[in-house]
């Protein structure tokens, strides 16, 4: 049919799953790696040091918050795709309904 647009669903739910996962292991990765850097730096004397911890305490921050970001994005996207296909079905049903009745008599001549 032209102009149809065929939406594969469940790769929709799989692939915005993973991808929440990978930023869920990503924001683990660097909040690892930050405080690795940050206990070192307590450790050295400096008060530059005390300035670049509070510089990387600010970059974390934004990290956690572009993150969470994404993930409500991907979970819109995971919801308006449950949504639409709701409706989908709904219509595939009441036009499945429709036909049925047509072909039993129901429909106008």
């Amino acid at each position: 049919m032209a102009g149809e647009i065929l939406v594969n669903y469940e790769a929709v739910y799989t692939k915005t799953a993973e991808l929440q996962q990978c930023i869920e292991a990503e924001l683990s990765e660097l909040d690892s790696t930050y405080r690795q850097v940050q206990s070192t730096l307590q450790n050295m004397d400096g008060g530059a040091n005390g300035l670049l911890i509070e510089t990387m305490l600010a970059n974390q921050q934004k990290a956690c918050v572009t993150a969470d970001t994404l993930c409500k994005l991907l979970m819109f996207i995971d919801n308006s795709a449950r949504l639409v296909e709701r409706d989908e079905l709904m219509m595939k049903r009441i036009f499945a309904l429709s036909r049925s009745s047509e072909l039993a008599g129901g429909g106008v001549s």
